[in-house]
């Protein structure tokens, strides 16, 4: 009965770099929508418009001001949430970098690292998997992210892959790799 308890569990230990966390982080901007190639597309035909406007008028109009001003301020809004948010948010937040562990069984899952222990329900909304990492989506409060090289074996992501979807069917999985 242990060996098949033990089968039934897989524990991952990692702590993250600055690096891993801000590729995850951007990772999840492009998959999730919230920054895209199609914002950069829509801001240079908005200045080459403007530009145009401005040339035909042979003067900037407000229109043009307004466009080139607005484009301004989401390109600089894009740039702060792509670029220069993760490294902040990882900088400002020590326990980003800690060692922490976690233990996925069928009922529920622990996470434990220096300072604290919780114990979680599974309660999971959607999991997606890249090529690195796994985002483990809990409702409003975010998102789990799990390295994928913490994981010993193949067959310990498999594991955990199984106990996610049998704890919660109901959860929407994607795969971007």
């Amino acid at each position: 009965m242990k060996q098949n308890d033990e089968q039934e569990e897989v524990r991952v230990t990692f702590s993250l770099s600055r690096a891993e966390y801000v590729r995850a982080v951007r990772y999840y901007l492009r998959k999730s929508h919230l920054v895209s190639w199609v914002q950069a597309v829509v801001l240079i035909v908005a200045l080459a418009a403007a530009a145009v406007m401005g040339t035909l008028m042979e003067r900037m109009s407000f229109l043009c001001t307004l466009l080139v001003v607005l484009s301004a301020m989401v390109a600089l809004y894009g740039v702060w949430l792509y670029v220069i948010q993760p490294g902040r948010i990882y900088d400002k937040n020590p326990a980003l970098g800690r060692q922490v562990s976690f233990l996925f069984n069928r009922e529920d899952l622990s996470r434990q690292d220096e300072e604290t222990a919780v114990l979680l329900d599974w309660d999971l909304k959607m999991l997606w998997r890249s090529k690195e990492f796994y985002y483990l989506f809990r409702g409003a409060e975010g998102y789990l992210l799990l390295p994928r090289s913490a994981f010993q074996s193949e067959e310990d992501r498999l594991r955990f892959e199984f106990l996610a979807q049998t704890a919660c069917p109901e959860a929407k999985v994607k795969r971007f790799d």
